[in-house]
């Protein structure tokens, strides 16, 4: 199983129990996910479930505060991969090593329009391919 760590919803999120649902990173998300767990075995969380005023970056101290739900997903089990979308998700999983121990993770752009990442098609293929090797990588 897969788990993809996100940030916070954002403000346009249509549904708080399913990350991206109705915001514009949405269908970056859908197509990344189809490609990296084809047969759909991944769940998705966020660092925090609260929307912050401008859909501003989480605080360092926003992102410590989640990480106590990162790490009690950690520890149900059934998670072999851990891929972070953006740097919050990315400094989570960092700040939960210290709790759970050693994490399998890729670190992911976040999926949204605004990540000027994306404009470089190529750039994001091969980040999604390397991706995709590192995931069935035993």
């Amino acid at each position: 199983m897969i788990l993809f760590v996100a940030s916070n919803p954002s403000r346009l999120n249509l549904d708080s129990n399913v990350p991206f649902k109705g915001s514009k990173s949405e269908k970056n998300f859908n197509e990344w996910a189809a490609r990296i767990s084809p047969l759909g075995n991944h769940e998705v969380m966020n660092v925090l479930d609260n929307v912050t005023e401008d859909n501003r970056p989480l605080t360092k101290a926003e992102i410590e505060e989640g990480v106590f739900g990162i790490c009690e997903r950690l520890k149900d089990g059934g998670i072999t991969k851990v891929v972070t979308l953006g740097k919050s998700a990315q400094l989570a999983i960092e700040m939960s090593q210290s709790i759970v121990g050693p994490i399998d993770y890729y670190a992911l752009p976040h999926p949204s329009p605004r990540n000027r990442f994306l404009n470089n098609k190529e750039q994001v293929e091969a980040v999604l391919e390397e991706c995709e090797k590192w995931v069935v990588r035993v």
